[in-house]
């Protein structure tokens, strides 16, 4: 199976806007999306803990002091791992992307015929 960066590259996601591929992977999938920001919320809280404060004092301790800047590399790192989220969840969802695709069609067809 293919891994995808961008949506516009996703095989189930051709022929859509822009706008229409941001509700499909960001408003469709309610409870995956859920589950994955209760994941990233603990990822996020173990990672700055044990990854990016031990890092910082070895690199520059005097980073943690300076709170504009220990900000800015705090939010660096966090919109980092909810792209990361993003990536891994529209891969993960693309049976169901287009399972979601196909149903809609259906009932566009259905409409039409109607």
């Amino acid at each position: 199976m293919t891994f995808y960066i961008r949506p516009e590259n996703v095989p189930e996601l051709t022929g859509l806007s822009k706008w229409e591929r941001r509700a499909m992977l960001r408003g469709t999938f309610l409870k995956e999306r859920s589950i994955s920001t209760l994941v990233l919320l603990g990822v996020v809280l173990a990672s700055v803990n044990y990854l990016v404060n031990p890092l910082l004092q070895q690199v520059a301790p005097d980073v943690r002091n300076n709170s504009m800047l220990y900000m800015v590399i705090l939010l660096c790192w966090l919109f980092l791992l909810m792209w990361l989220r993003d990536v891994v969840l529209m891969n993960m969802l693309r049976p169901k992307i287009a399972a979601k695709r196909a149903a809609i069609a259906a009932k566009q067809a259905a409409d039409a015929a109607v």
